[in-house]
Parts: structure tokens; sequence; C-alpha cells
């Protein structure tokens, strides 16, 4: 049997600072074929579902190009203990 599940991603985009920030990462998302966009300025997270399977560093890189720092919340430094 076929799962038609897609899995959300979430994003953390640094720098929006108004709705219409927001609004322009939303619409370029949406373009991209990105569906249930929800986009929150004040905490910078962005949530979608990649229905196109496309890549997140390409996902990444268009929204990098409006201006704004993106972090994929998986990649944030974890709590590495070294072994002294």
């Amino acid at each position: 049997m076929v799962s038609n599940e897609t899995a959300v991603q979430e994003l953390i985009v640094e720098g929006m600072s108004c709705a219409n920030c927001a609004m322009g990462v939303k619409k370029r998302l949406e373009k991209q074929g990105m569906q249930s966009v929800d986009v929150n300025f004040a905490s910078g997270e962005v949530r979608f579902e990649n229905v196109s399977s496309k890549p997140i560093t390409e996902i990444t890189e268009s929204i990098e190009d409006l201006g704004y720092t993106v972090r994929v919340p998986d990649a944030a430094p974890s709590n590495e203990k070294k072994n002294s």
C-alpha cells in the first residue's frame, strides 16, 4: 500500500520583523509547491508540507535570497559532550 502522507518540515527564519516579511516567505514557499505554509514572524518559525519532495537546501537558499538567515532545527548545535 502506498502512503500519501507528507511530513511537515520546520525551519527557523531569522530577520523577519513584520507581517509583510512573513507573507513574502509564505509566497516564496507556495511558489515552490509547498502546502499548508505557516509563517510566524515573531518566533521565526516556518512550517510547511514539502509535497514536491524538493531538497531542503534548495528551499533554504530560496528564502535566503529574500535576505533572511535560515536554520534547519535538526541542524542546530546539539549538546555534544566530549569525553575528557
